[in-house]
């Protein structure tokens, strides 16, 4: 199809902008309208530049010419700037000598400056920045961020000594903050300005916590809310609805248990995610009482399965199941409507063995069935997903996936029979559902 290069004065601007509108999920398209007529070209970059990501996955040299070429486009054309409402810097490269190009280059932390203005959602993936190692400019960039109009969704992954100024500007206006393998300390950073006491969030609905140690969880949240002396206790969120954690030490437990009883009037939906590797330990239901918990409506559960051998050589062996079916002891009857079980296996022969061997099935399905504070569950998904389909040791001669989950699911009904009418079962196999 051969586009007229007057299609602006052809057409109506209602409804060149409906055509584009319609496109707006498809970026070559875009780029194509962008160049058929002037009058296309302001409406294609408002989602041509929604969402802008910078990342060293192609080298830097590339992701420095990107950037030259955005702030190029925005000295032609300011209004660019305000178009940016989702921001991902991605920097895979941070083993190395000098310091990242992110973090060195001041003419990009004035465009970071420049992209804030109507920001919603903000995400920083690294394996290991080191706050105390940038310069003033990035950590202003960055708290300017932080503390943007129209910001609601955080994401910050690998980045390390968070300071309380930046913990105060989470609380301003955030509405989901998800934090992954990071730290937060109580100290004052001199580049910053003096953060304000205990700003509550008013805004936050979602907190993910996924590898942060106890220290850190105190940290974020003395810097929310005030820490409970003799007479009072700490204030409660307003609006938290979900919490979602998933610490690797069970230090963690006790700042997660106070998260919990911060929330206990508004949390609805409940995510544990199991702690992987050597320090892994079953939930502690002493430690988190969901009963508590007035509004609870649903419960999702993920844990990793080791098989005998790997768990025998662990100092704390963790089972699966113990962990799930003490914090179901502790739900507040008639709540809980929906409940979420996912078990990460590392490949289908774990998965049978387990289906099998594990009495944990079982003692699931007996609580499940015996308690009538479960009576309200109207939603049972059982989630099994595996790593790897075979490990090199295992002989096949079915690879049929579809007949390979009817095997799992005839086994799953046996070990969970009170549930056989009336769960979902799926199952993913190197993160593709089968």
């Amino acid at each position: 199809m051969a586009f007229r290069s007057d299609i602006g004065p052809s057409l109506p601007p209602e409804l060149i902008d409906l055509i584009i509108d319609a496109t707006a999920e498809d970026k070559e398209t875009l780029r194509v309208f962008s160049v058929v007529s002037k009058s296309c070209l302001p409406r294609c970059r408002k989602y041509l530049f929604r969402s802008i990501e910078f990342s060293t996955d192609r080298g830097e040299n590339i992701l420095a010419e990107r950037h030259e070429s955005l702030r190029s486009i925005i000295a032609r054309d300011s209004q660019v700037q305000t178009y940016v409402e989702k921001l991902l810097l991605r920097d895979i490269e941070i083993s190395r000598t000098p310091l990242p190009w992110m973090i060195t280059n001041t003419r990009f932390h004035e465009t970071l400056d420049l992209l804030r203005s109507h920001l919603k959602c903000f995400t920083l993936i690294a394996d290991d920045y080191e706050w105390n190692t940038f310069p003033a400019s990035l950590k202003l960039a960055l708290t300017s961020i932080f503390t943007s109009p129209h910001l609601s969704f955080i994401h910050l992954q690998g980045l390390q000594a968070i300071p309380r100024a930046c913990c105060v500007a989470f609380g301003s206006q955030v509405a989901d903050l998800t934090i992954v393998t990071s730290d937060f300390t109580d100290m004052v950073d001199p580049d910053l300005p003096v953060a304000e006491d205990n700003l509550i969030p008013q805004n936050l609905y979602w907190l993910h916590l996924e590898d942060v140690n106890e220290r850190s969880i105190e940290n974020l949240l003395n810097a929310w809310i005030p820490v409970p002396s003799e007479d009072h206790d700490r204030p409660l969120f307003p609006h938290l609805t979900a919490l979602s954690v998933g610490p690797t030490h069970e230090d963690a437990l006790g700042p997660i248990w106070e998260l919990v009883q911060a929330g206990k009037e508004t949390i609805q939906y409940f995510y544990w995610d199991y702690a992987y590797g050597s320090q892994a330990r079953p939930l502690n239901a002493r430690s988190l009482n969901l009963g508590i918990l007035q509004q609870l409506f649903a419960i999702k559960y993920e844990v990793t399965f080791y098989p005998d051998d790997e768990a025998e050589a662990m100092p704390n062996p963790p089972d699966h199941f113990d962990g799930l079916i003490s914090l179901l002891q502790t739900v507040k009857p008639g709540t809980i409507q929906k409940l979420d079980v996912k078990i990460d296996f590392k490949n289908f022969h774990d998965a049978v063995e387990s289906l099998r061997r594990h009495d944990g099935w079982s003692g699931l399905d007996h609580v499940l069935a015996s308690d009538s504070k479960f009576d309200y569950v109207d939603q049972f998904i059982m989630e099994l997903d595996l790593e790897t389909l075979f490990s090199e040791d295992d002989i096949y001669v079915e690879t049929d996936l579809t007949v390979l989950k009817a095997e799992m699911e005839t086994l799953l009904e046996a070990r969970l029979p009170s549930l056989s009418n009336s769960y979902i079962f799926i199952l993913t196999v190197e993160r593709q559902r089968i």
